[in-house]
């Protein structure tokens, strides 16, 4: 069942971030935490509930958070035709619950929501090294436009 998360949910997802992080890391040390970034996620997931232009679903089985994404409404320079754009943050499912349609579902979910907000375009950013994620947007009709580099100057 997808709802929309509330505080008591923050812990769940806060557990299902550090799940992505994890594997981010593993494949990139630019992905590095912070010791307390869990403690800093919760306090940052509180924030997000609070602004009415951030979407903050769940995913829920039998009690358990399986999965959640979080979207924002961002704002373009006026010189585009779309000023409104729809921003994916986070989209995660616990691994046990990967390939069943969850991530699907709450990106159906958040599609649906941004339209009804009058928003036509949605953004989302993914790790270049993560083939998984990018099969998933590209079969569900995203399509990179952007590329996103990095270098580390110390």
């Amino acid at each position: 069942m997808i709802r929309n998360a509330n505080k008591s949910d923050i812990s769940s997802i806060t557990d299902l971030w550090e799940e992505m992080m994890q594997f981010h890391i593993q494949k990139s040390n630019l992905y590095e935490i912070k010791d307390d970034a869990q403690e800093i996620y919760s306090n940052y997931l509180k924030e997000v509930q609070k602004n009415v232009k951030n979407i903050l679903l769940v995913y829920e089985i039998n009690n358990e958070i399986v999965g959640y994404l979080m979207a924002c409404e961002s704002i373009q320079p006026p010189v585009y035709k779309e000023t409104h754009i729809g921003d994916i943050i986070d989209l995660s499912v616990t691994e046990k619950y990967q390939n069943k349609g969850i991530g699907e579902e709450l990106l159906k979910e958040v599609e649906k929501i941004f339209q009804k907000r009058g928003i036509n375009r949605i953004e989302c950013m993914v790790s270049n090294f993560n083939e998984i994620s990018k099969n998933f947007w590209l079969k569900n009709g995203y399509k990179p436009y952007n590329i996103m580099c990095v270098k580390k100057i110390e």
